[in-house]
């Protein structure tokens, strides 16, 4: 026989899990939808393309749409479901009954974390792989029938000792390492550009690299020289390289840890690899701050305002949230603050804030 407390349990969650998921469904296919009317005429312009084209980029992009706006869906269908539970009267008869607010909202907290679970298993097993593929995908040009990745990294921009280099690609090729459309510019001691390397391609073997068909240019001497082939004297080498390029969204967490080592050892800078690896954690945490921040939506007499009023109030604090969340990890990335605090300061001081809501609520 089901007690009460399962039957309430049952009822709250359900009412919560389906408008979850109904409401992350709408983004996912609104979402996708405009996507592919900006990027349908790309899709299929290459030869042999077709709605295989079509259908496989969906597979590939709405992973990453659902992974990123599942804790947006599970804010409004809190503050849709507590409106409505409110509006029917049915949390005031729980109220009523003795119940408090913890544990009118213990059912929504229970599938927020089992969302959350489920939510950074999805991302770690389908998304960052879907994220490969598809970047992948999007640098050979949306060509079909592509040959697996051999780990090429496209558009690789990095900073390192005096210079900022540029390359459209760089890959392994048998024993050694090539970039393509290479550009290299000399910064001085306070950051200024004092010239310019262009390269064909560039290559490391025997431990050092060689540019071919060069094109230099110096400040100072406001001259173009031209080269058919010359060496490239940095200590940059290939593996602190493809570290250095890593693309923390596309990368599986241990191969992430193992990038963070490669540069550590390296003496080169950790800041931004390691605030996007501790973000993977925080991300999907954030479904678990939300019954907190969209509680005032389902709480509350009518003399404390109207129920649409409260309702928006949740979901402003819910999208505060986000604002504070991408503001404190670009902060993190970029060294201003400790990456731990970049990637979970947000979800801290909000957890205080929404339990405050919640005592505030209660008595």
């Amino acid at each position: 026989m089901k007690t009460v407390d399962s039957v309430f349990l049952a009822y709250v969650g359900r009412q919560f899990f389906f408008r979850f998921i109904g409401l992350l469904a709408f983004f996912v296919i609104l979402l996708q939808m405009l996507d592919l009317l900006n990027k349908s005429s790309d899709i299929m312009e290459p030869a042999g393309a077709g709605w295989h084209s079509v259908l496989e980029y969906i597979s590939l992009r709405s992973p990453q749409i659902a992974s990123q706006f599942a804790p947006f869906a599970a804010l409004l269908a809190i503050v849709v479901t507590l409106s409505v539970m409110n509006m029917r009267s049915e949390i005031t008869i729980m109220r009523a009954a003795g119940m408090s607010i913890h544990r009118v909202l213990f059912p929504v907290g229970i599938v927020c974390a089992a969302s959350a679970v489920a939510h950074f298993v999805f991302h770690e097993t389908l998304v960052v792989n879907a994220s490969e593929k598809l970047a992948y995908w999007e640098a050979n040009d949306y060509a079909p029938n592509l040959p697996p990745d051999a780990g090429t990294r496209t558009d690789v921009r990095l900073a390192y000792e005096n210079e900022f280099i540029h390359a459209g690609s760089a890959a392994r090729v048998g024993n050694d390492v090539w970039l393509n459309n290479v550009t290299i510019n000399l910064l001085s001691p306070t950051g200024l550009i004092e010239g310019e390397m262009s390269a064909r391609a560039a290559r490391f073997q025997s431990g050092q690299w060689r540019l071919f068909d060069v094109r230099s240019f110096a400040v100072d001497a406001l001259a173009v020289e031209r080269e058919a082939s010359r060496d490239w004297v940095t200590t940059l080498d290939p593996e602190l390289l493809f570290a250095l390029s890593v693309n923390p969204d596309r990368t599986s967490l241990p191969e992430l840890w193992r990038k963070i080592g490669q540069l550590r050892e390296d003496g080169a800078d950790t800041r931004a690899a390691t605030t996007s690896f501790l973000s993977r954690f925080s991300k999907p945490a954030a479904i678990l701050v939300m019954p907190l921040l969209g509680a005032i939506a389902g709480f509350g007499v009518q003399r404390q305002g109207a129920q649409l009023q409260r309702a928006i109030i949740g979901a402003s604090l819910g999208f505060s949230y986000f604002v504070a969340e991408n503001m404190m990890l670009a902060l993190g990335k970029l060294g201003v603050a400790p990456a731990m605090l970049g990637a979970f300061f947000p979800l801290s001081l909000y957890m205080v804030v929404g339990i405050s809501i919640l005592l505030a609520m209660e008595h």
